[in-house]
């Protein structure tokens, strides 16, 4: 590991910087992980997309439906493609301690930087038992961990609580989901002091870096909005730490079509019905220049019909036709 067990906030700091992604996993038409997809789509996202960082095993990877031993082996895929180029969090999300404790020993014998875990759901009803759910796995292990706050679907973690928690000698970032603006200044004021915050939501980054200083985004749209030769979320956030929040402005208002029809399918898809959106994700991926392919239960696919209208509606966009360009030879300058 780069870093000790009481060195994780610091090394936290230095390395939870920038435009981050999380990306979805690809299986095989027999159901298996599609090794060669998963690795390509991180190499894109790498090399050309300039990410600088990546989360493994999301919510967006549909980690709930792999086993321990699958995510195990995927963490290893982004390990083996990444070799040390940008840094990688592993979900290590599970209901059983005990398994958590064994993904992030795993994790970290492999060179995985970062280990992020959300709350319990079904055993967790009071602070003090996510406290300890968190200190168990804090004794046992070394890597650094990043609380996941997700309070619409998780018990949540209430700045009383978070105060709590960063008393932990490895706990090291906190990604902060849900559209919570007050909650998430109180946390900043609290703990951002010792914690790197991200707001998984990139509506408000570039407020969020002008405005809060902050320094970290971790969200699965900077792989949707860009493409090769244009990286409007990467630039338009390098202008902001530039200083130059007008020149930002400008960059990130060119995302406002692409923005909607995320809202309308991916965001929003479904109302009510809380559909998880995953084959929207990748029917989208595969529509600019990325790996895409089937879902596992309890994820369902796309109607056709539901399929045509979300084409139809991002080639508007001309996002696709952007990717199509970066696609030909010498084509990362034309897409631009």
């Amino acid at each position: 590991m780069k870093y000790r067990k009481h060195e994780a906030k610091e090394y936290g700091r230095e390395a939870l910087k920038g435009v981050w992604t999380a990306l979805p996993y690809n299986f095989t038409e027999d159901d298996r992980l599609d090794e060669a997809a998963i690795a390509s789509n991180l190499e894109h996202c790498i090399s050309g997309l300039q990410v600088a960082g990546h989360y493994c095993s999301g919510n967006v990877a549909e980690f709930w439906a792999l086993t321990n031993e699958e995510r195990m082996r995927a963490h290893e895929i982004n390990v083996e493609t990444t070799q040390g180029r940008v840094p990688l969090i592993a979900g290590c999300h599970h209901q059983n301690p005990y398994e958590v404790v064994k993904l992030c020993q795993h994790a970290e014998a492999i060179g995985i930087d970062f280990a992020i875990i959300l709350t319990p759901y079904q055993a967790a009803h009071c602070d003090d038992a996510v406290y300890e759910f968190y200190r168990f796995i804090s004794e046992r292990v070394n890597i650094g961990m990043i609380l996941f706050n997700i309070p619409a679907h998780y018990y949540p973690i209430s700045v009383p609580l978070a105060k709590r928690l960063v008393r932990l000698p490895n706990i090291c970032g906190f990604k902060q989901g849900g559209p919570q603006p007050a909650a998430t200044i109180r946390l900043r004021e609290t703990i951002g002091s010792d914690l790197v915050v991200s707001v998984a939501d990139e509506n408000p980054w570039l407020h969020n870096v002008s405005v809060f200083g902050d320094q970290w985004l971790l969200n699965f749209c900077p792989h949707l909005y860009q493409v090769p030769g244009y990286l409007p979320v990467h630039d338009y956030t390098q202008a902001a730490l530039a200083g130059d929040y007008n020149k930002g402005v400008a960059i990130a208002r060119e995302l406002n079509g692409v923005r909607a029809v995320h809202a309308k399918w991916i965001t929003g898809y479904g109302g009510g019905n809380s559909r998880l959106p995953s084959h929207e994700q990748k029917i989208w991926m595969e529509m600019i220049g990325m790996k895409g392919g089937g879902v596992r239960a309890p994820c369902t696919r796309m109607t056709p019909e539901a399929e045509q209208e979300l084409r139809a509606d991002l080639e508007a966009t001309g996002l696709p036709a952007k990717a199509r360009a970066a696609a030909q030879p010498g084509g990362e300058r034309r897409a631009a």
